[in-house]
């Protein structure tokens, strides 16, 4: 759709001036990056023999930080899949026609949203060992990501259901559809697209936080960097955790670009799909045009 009309083109000398003020800000990028490079090259934290230490198999790094690097996709996974099922749940709740279902997954959505992650972990290790409950450390990571996140993603999911025209939701009533039905069949298709890069941000966050549970002791990336740092000294700490960001990054870029590739498919779909029906043939009848 073209949106030119909601603003003006921007004009020779503005293009002008936007070509500038990109160039001062490269040459200040560049400027600070030759800056930092020179103060790390002083203090000798670019020597390649520090950095040999997240690549040399004698050295136990590598190993370390990849059963880190698997215990936090253990945990981000479990919890990615299960907060997203009981969101959807949730925000089924949140949508129904009964008030006391609205006002129960109301409360719980809010409540649950409302609580730190960090509080809600530490109150799965602390509180629940009172009840009697033991949980693995696991669990308990995975178990407090899907009670935080599943609240963000059930008003994610309400949102962007609300956000389809009323009146389809009319017409399968009138049909005689059920809520159910309605909702999972028709208006969730329509709105997963339109939620998908919000979705992916959750998600993102959501393999972030799974570094709090370096908090309970949780053998995850962050906490197996941290434990090479203890035990190799602070003249490798750069480079251990840049190793360890890089990793986040390298994970979360991975996931952005799995969405991008999955929404870029789903409207090759459609455009082809309104392209067959376009190429149908006109047929005349008795009453008028057909396809």
């Amino acid at each position: 759709m073209n949106t030119s009309f909601l603003y003006d083109e921007p004009g020779p000398e503005e293009l002008r001036r936007y070509r500038r003020l990109s160039l001062v800000a490269a040459l200040v990028t560049i400027a600070v990056v030759v800056v930092i490079a020179m103060q790390l090259g002083s203090h000798g934290q670019l020597d390649p023999k520090r950095w040999a230490i997240l690549f040399d198999p004698d050295t136990g790094v590598p190993k370390v930080l990849w059963q880190g690097y698997l215990a936090t996709l253990k945990a981000a996974f479990l919890a990615m899949i299960i907060a997203l099922v009981v969101g959807l749940i949730l925000a089924f709740g949140r949508l129904s026609v009964h008030q006391p279902i609205r006002v129960v997954t109301g409360v719980i959505v809010e409540g649950f949203r409302g609580v730190p992650l960090l509080l809600l972990m530490l109150f799965a290790a602390l509180g629940f060992p009172q009840l009697g409950i033991e949980l693995s450390l696991l669990q308990i990571v995975v178990l407090a990501l899907v009670a935080y996140n599943s609240s963000v993603l059930c008003e994610i999911f309400r949102g962007g259901i609300l956000a389809i025209d009323r009146g389809q939701t009319e017409a399968a009533e009138a049909m005689g559809l059920g809520r159910v039905v309605i909702l999972g069949r028709i208006l969730l298709p329509q709105a997963i697209p339109a939620m998908l890069p919000v979705l992916v941000s959750q998600m993102v966050i959501l393999l972030k936080d799974t570094s709090l549970g370096f908090i309970i002791g949780y053998a995850e990336l962050l906490r197996q960097g941290r434990s090479l740092v203890e035990f190799y000294g602070s003249q490798y700490s750069m480079q251990l955790y840049v190793g360890v960001a890089v990793m986040y990054i390298a994970t979360n870029f991975a996931i952005s670009f799995l969405a991008r590739w999955l929404t870029s498919r789903q409207g090759r779909g459609k455009r082809s799909k309104a392209a067959a029906i376009d190429d149908l043939p006109l047929t005349p009848t008795g009453t008028g045009i057909v396809r």
